[in-house]
């Protein structure tokens, strides 16, 4: 299998290209410095020029506050320029990969989100997200829509690392580390996540699919279980989201059901808290500046 990849200097291309490689797939990973998705031209000739069997979209608009103010870049990004990925995919009959988010939910369930529940974004970038999701479904016969959520890895700014940074200063400062306590997801290491899209992509599956690590938490949760991991003893305090006024609404409830998932692999997700202890034994990025609350998809 032949892979092009976009947002290959991203947090889960840096887990994803080398996976896939290792499966013996010949990859094109290029930053967004090399491919600008938002260019319809550019996003044409570079895949009619390389012709790949896959088409895997990870460059994305991330920032979910920024967002609010920046909803029209949110949607070229995001929307526009997974359009055009899949229209080129289309065009020489690869498979079109677009990642997703829980974002893409309201947030008032009481039970986990299945992949037919309706879509109710509360901010701008779920919003631009879920347009991405249409214009794939649009324009690609062949597409695999994985919706994911409350990304961590190695390579660059997440929650998990910003609560061991702000964790050791707080420590020195004597003051409790405050955090979210009333928004429940599924955490997700971008290292399971990418082992999932191989295994996706080997067994072909298409339409859309929920994938994460398995067990869902709140922000509290994980940032305590995170630094009782890494041996820092700090005074925690759960808040309410209320308490940290931010521009976007966050959904207090985004657990995605992973039932398609388990039906497509044959098994289980790993556990976050199995999932993090990895992720922190083999030693994270702490090198990255801390950022508020987020770590989102």
């Amino acid at each position: 299998m032949h892979l092009l990849i976009t947002g290959a200097s991203g947090l889960l291309a840096r887990e994803f290209a080398p996976l896939a490689r290792q499966a013996g797939w010949r990859v094109d990973a290029v930053p967004r410095s090399g491919l600008d998705i938002t260019d319809r031209e550019a996003v044409m000739t570079a895949v009619r020029r390389t012709k790949p069997d896959g088409v895997v979209n990870l460059a994305a608009f991330t920032d979910v506050d920024r967002a609010e103010a920046e909803f029209a870049r949110a949607c070229a990004v995001n929307a526009e320029g997974a359009g055009h990925l899949a229209e080129a995919a289309a065009e020489v009959g690869a498979v079109m990969v677009q990642l997703s988010t829980d974002y893409v939910f309201g947030g008032e369930a009481a039970v986990p989100y299945r992949i037919d529940s309706p879509p109710d974004p509360v901010n701008c970038y779920g919003r631009s997200k879920l347009r991405g999701e249409i214009a794939v479904r649009e324009r690609s016969p062949h597409h695999l829509i994985v919706r994911t959520s409350w990304l961590f890895g190695a390579g660059g700014p997440n929650f998990v690392d910003s609560m061991l940074v702000l964790g050791r200063r707080f420590r020195q400062r004597g003051d409790p580390l405050r955090v979210v306590d009333d928004q429940r997801g599924r955490p997700t290491w971008t290292r399971s996540l990418a082992e999932i899209l191989v295994a996706l992509l080997e067994r072909d599956v298409r339409g859309t699919v929920h994938a994460s690590n398995d067990g869902d938490a709140s922000w509290y949760e994980l940032a305590r279980a995170a630094l009782r991991l890494a041996g820092i003893q700090v005074s925690m305090e759960p808040v309410t989201g209320s308490e940290f006024p931010r521009p976007a609404r966050r959904p207090g409830y985004s657990v995605l059901d992973l039932t398609c998932l388990e039906e497509a692999l044959g098994r289980r997700p790993p556990h976050w808290r199995s999932a993090l202890a990895r992720y922190l034994g083999a030693g994270s990025g702490l090198a990255s500046p801390p950022v508020p609350q987020g770590g989102e998809s």
